[in-house]
């Protein structure tokens, strides 16, 4: 994996005094009132072991979409956006900060970082569950207070302990931005998948086209799952997921038709394993009623309040249903999926997922755009005109 150099304008000795005249402008979002508010100001000084990163790309992910249209909690004014890619500026502190690999961070280098920030120490932490710390936290997802944590500004500060990623030179903005979200979340859900089932040679249901089950599929081929099977009632999208290794696509059919045809292609059986990244009631019942015997179903797609599902505990056990839900990712998932797609960018199309940029000013016709044209994802740029 080869680290991008480039070039920082910020002096190489890294003192905090260097940051001083830097005036950040950021779009804070006032979840009370609904909109963006412009902020300019000079960063606060850097705390110790802070990094201070300039953003270079911010991809729109469905939560942030979820917030700004009133769907999910935020908080009263901050920063959003959590899928980004920035250049190193800088730190405080006497020593040199390292990446997730142990290796020491340098000035100008192209990095990632995950989304989730846990203590360590704390119950969930010592249980393999960074994601839900007592004292989480969570970048795009925090309210203002004197730094700028959100990809939606010209400089994101990296709060100490933060596992950081080096960028392949290889891999564009836009193809590395949703890792840190989408590609790390699918590279759980798989591992989630590991510890109970076996993915090669399984037939794999993939509920939702969207940046998650395009990734999905991509992953499940690399894998060797024999048979991809993606539902989606958006059949642009759906035809999309050919390109990502899926072998079977199901449109908006009626509930017996998906049952039909899941039925003749696994021999009556069902499905190994199911995974939804949709989160509508719908999608959760039909990975719970396309799934075999033994099988395994993973929901990732719930994140915010939908009408409750038909689970039947009989029915759970009779058929002895390996049942999963999953939220966020730890930092191995990150370097795996960073890893997948490092191995893989030639080979699958991510580089068609980002269907238009906008300059950090624009980022409220960014918004519009994606929720009415429904792209993919859509990138903001805070650090140039565009």
């Amino acid at each position: 994996m080869s680290i991008s150099a480039g070039t920082s304008v910020i002096p190489n000795d890294r003192k905090p005094e260097s940051f001083a005249d830097i005036v950040n402008v950021a779009m804070e979002f006032d979840s009370s009132e609904r909109r963006f508010i412009a902020c300019q100001s000079k960063l606060d000084p850097l705390s110790e072991g802070q990094v201070l990163v300039r953003v270079l790309c911010c991809t729109l992910c469905g939560s942030d979409l979820h917030t700004v249209a009133g769907r999910r909690e935020g908080h009263d004014r901050g920063v959003l956006g959590h899928e980004i890619v920035g250049e190193v500026l800088g730190w405080r502190g006497e020593f040199t900060p390292a990446d997730y690999h142990g290796v020491p961070l340098r000035v100008g280098q192209r990095i990632t970082w995950a989304m989730s920030v846990g203590c360590e120490h704390c119950f969930y932490c010592n249980n393999d569950l960074n994601q839900k710390c007592d004292s989480l936290f969570k970048y795009g997802h925090e309210a203002s207070h004197g730094h700028p944590t959100g990809g939606l500004s010209e400089h994101c500060v990296l709060i100490a302990g933060t596992p950081i990623f080096p960028v392949p030179d290889e891999l564009t903005n836009e193809v590395v931005a949703p890792v840190n979200c989408a590609t790390a979340t699918v590279s759980a859900a798989l591992r989630l998948v590991n510890q109970t089932h076996q993915i090669k040679n399984a037939t794999v249901l993939v509920v939702g086209a969207g940046m998650l089950g395009l990734t999905a599929a991509a992953q499940l081929n690399e894998a060797g799952a024999s048979r991809i099977v993606v539902a989606d009632p958006n059949a642009d999208r759906a035809e999309l997921a050919e390109s990502f290794g899926a072998t079977d696509l199901i449109v908006d059919e009626t509930v017996d038709q998906r049952q039909a045809m899941l039925r003749e292609m696994t021999n009556g059986r069902g499905v190994d394993i199911a995974i939804d990244f949709a989160g509508m009631t719908t999608a959760v019942n039909a990975c719970l009623e396309s799934v075999r015997m033994g099988g395994c179903v993973v929901l990732v797609g719930s994140v915010f309040p939908s009408d409750p599902v038909a689970l039947f505990p009989e029915q759970a056990v009779r058929r002895m249903l390996t049942i999963r839900g999953l939220h966020n990712y730890l930092p191995r998932d990150l370097d795996d999926g960073l890893r997948f797609l490092d191995r893989n960018h030639q080979r699958f199309p991510f580089e068609k997922l980002v269907g238009k940029g906008f300059p950090l000013r624009e980022v409220e016709q960014a918004f519009e755009f994606a929720m009415q044209q429904r792209p993919v994802r859509v990138a903001v740029y805070p650090s140039s005109d565009f």
